[in-house]
């Protein structure tokens, strides 16, 4: 007994207590950046031909951040492992129990000895497979959990993606408000000499100023613009403001959408790879293994119980198998349970197939919708460029205009680039809805 005692002990595990510090971890937070020597392991490990840290921080390098800091993907990862956790637990073997019973015996016979030993063994054997439907549940459980880890990782790419966007339109937006704003400072004082000249009235000049005032104001709400959105596009990332600062961000071909793509390919993709549609299935998996596991638990297991008892001299050997008799209850009520859950799950599937079919006709109708409009904008936007280029520029130069009709010439141009840079965006975000429907990065 005693060694059996001390072997059991030797094999447990011991707790070790992990208090939370939120003052440690608020200063972790706020020390992360693009420097951090995890980081770079974490990108080497996933592209062993990355240099980190990059010289430009495109939507590539963003994301690999955000899949390194995002706290939910480290909870993604933690309901991963208790899946697998439990998968430990649904394939462990029940234990013997042993049970040792000393017995004191009161007799008027004084020859008799006083006490009585008994010792009695519980060896339960399951029966019907359910140990193996068990692990068939628990593995299916897990497989569905790392899914969601990859649907977590989609859905924070998703986020940096949409928040790089808008900083990326917000810092170019600014610096065609700049240009505005100094054209039309430009402009008001050339009118301020022209009405000293008496060549315009005052009322001209007001107009102007009155432009001028605008597009400063303008050009300040652009500021404020461009500061929300990073601050937006570092908790996409999951660092504070300060870790983004000193980043050169780029986007390459921002307005330069892609459209030569099959999109008979990528519906195709999307509805054979959707990440929440394997999901679906391996939770459909996991509720059919219950099933099984439900129908197997209406038959009993047997227990094996060996005894030993030494009584009054005498050494007398039991073994008593025993069985639980099926008779009032036959687990029905866990078996229609698991019927029902069956049903609703293959329901549940079915319904996300439909969403997602639908959800990958919108998105397709919606990029192709804005793809025409930048198109259109796009010519607009070379066609100002063009009359400004070889109109009024150069009829400056030759003495056939003023400067007041470039200016405006200018002035015209912005405003066809910030109309261009807007059917941008909207392709962006149709881009990245349909990216989302289907779950696939797309590309020319």
């Amino acid at each position: 007994m005693c060694l059996a005692a001390v072997v059991l002990w030797t094999g447990c595990i011991a707790y070790h207590p992990q208090p939370l510090e939120p003052e440690k971890s608020e200063a972790a937070l706020r020390a992360r950046s693009a420097q951090d020597p995890g980081l770079a392991d974490f990108v080497r490990a996933r592209d062993a031909g990355a240099a980190w840290p990059p010289t430009k921080f495109d939507l590539t390098a963003l994301t690999f951040m955000a899949l390194y800091f995002q706290p939910d993907i480290e909870m993604a990862r933690a309901r991963v492992r208790s899946a697998q956790a439990a998968e430990i637990t649904e394939g462990a073997r029940p234990n013997p129990t042993l049970s040792v019973l000393p017995t004191r015996v009161v007799s008027s016979f004084p020859d008799e000895p006083p006490w009585m030993m008994a010792a009695s063994l519980d060896v339960p054997i399951e029966t019907a497979g359910k140990r193996s439907k068990r692990l068939e549940q628990a593995r299916e459980a897990t497989r569905a959990a790392r899914l969601a880890l990859s649907e977590t990782s989609w859905s924070v790419r998703a986020k940096v993606r949409a928040a790089l966007v808008e900083y990326i339109e917000a810092r170019a937006e600014l610096g065609l408000f700049r240009e505005e704003a100094a054209e039309t400072e430009t402009w008001s004082r050339m009118l301020a000499g022209r009405l000293a000249a008496g060549d315009i009235s005052r009322f001209d000049l007001t107009l102007a100023q009155n432009e001028t005032l605008n597009a400063q104001l303008a050009f300040q709400a652009a500021q404020t613009r461009v500061a929300t959105a990073k601050t937006a596009l570092s908790a996409a990332v999951g660092v504070t403001a300060a870790g983004l600062e000193g980043m050169a961000i780029e986007w390459s071909g921002f307005d330069q959408p892609p459209t030569n793509f099959d999109m008979g390919r990528v519906q195709e993709i999307g509805l054979t790879h959707r990440l929440d549609v394997q999901r679906a299935l391996a939770e459909y998996a996991s509720v059919e293994a219950a099933l099984k596991l439900a129908v197997a638990q209406q038959y009993p297991d047997i227990h094996l119980d060996p005894g030993y008892e030494f009584d009054q001299g005498e050494h007398k050997f039991s073994l008593g198998p025993s069985i639980t008799l099926p008779v009032l209850d036959r687990n029905r009520g866990p078996i229609a349970e698991g019927l029902a859950r069956r049903d609703e799950s293959a329901a549940a599937f079915l319904s996300l197939q439909s969403d997602a079919i639908h959800q990958m006709e919108a998105a397709q109708v919606d990029y192709g919708a804005a793809v025409e409009a930048w198109r259109a904008t796009d010519r607009i936007a070379g066609e100002v460029q063009k009359r400004l280029e070889v109109g009024a520029e150069r009829e400056l130069e030759a003495g056939e205009t003023d400067r007041a009709t470039v200016l405006q010439a200018r002035l015209q141009r912005s405003a066809a680039l910030r109309a261009r840079l807007a059917a941008a965006r909207k392709v962006q975000d149709a881009l990245g809805e349909l990216e989302n429907a289907v779950q696939q990065e797309i590309k020319n």
